[in-house]
């Protein structure tokens, strides 16, 4: 596992919405936008399932996720292992996030991306550079 530090943290943060990228195992690769999402720790992002269909049936089928975030200090690009989960602490706290709201959503499971690999983003010198 990866920490990040709270700089690229916070990146991710300011964003209301963050792009979550998956592929297939054909290699057909599939980016959508999800706005309801935390971080649980510095190793680890989780995101809330309510409608997530060719995303979930990818993550199902290789286990990968990538994310990507750009803010005041910078752009990165995180890349992580990730697993659904029905039941435990940690789909109680997202279920809770969906359903306790002025417009519920299903909360059907939740999504646990422990980072793996950090990149820089940002364009010029260092660009795609590992970071950790």
């Amino acid at each position: 596992m990866v920490k990040v530090s709270e700089e690229i943290k916070d990146t991710f943060t300011v964003q209301r919405t963050i792009p979550m990228a998956t592929v297939n195992n054909d290699g057909v690769p599939n980016v959508i936008y999800v706005g309801m999402w935390w971080w649980e720790n510095s190793e680890t992002i989780c995101v809330v399932n309510n409608y997530l269909r060719k995303t979930l049936a990818n993550i199902e089928s290789n286990g990968w996720v990538s994310f990507v975030s750009q803010g005041k200090n910078g752009s990165y690009q995180i890349k992580c292992r990730a697993e659904n989960l029905t039941q435990g602490p940690l789909f109680e706290k997202a279920r809770k996030r969906a359903t306790e709201r002025e417009r519920p959503l299903p909360g059907r499971s939740v999504v646990v991306c422990t980072i793996e690999e950090v990149y820089q983003a940002s364009s010029g010198s260092g660009a795609g550079d590992k970071l950790a």
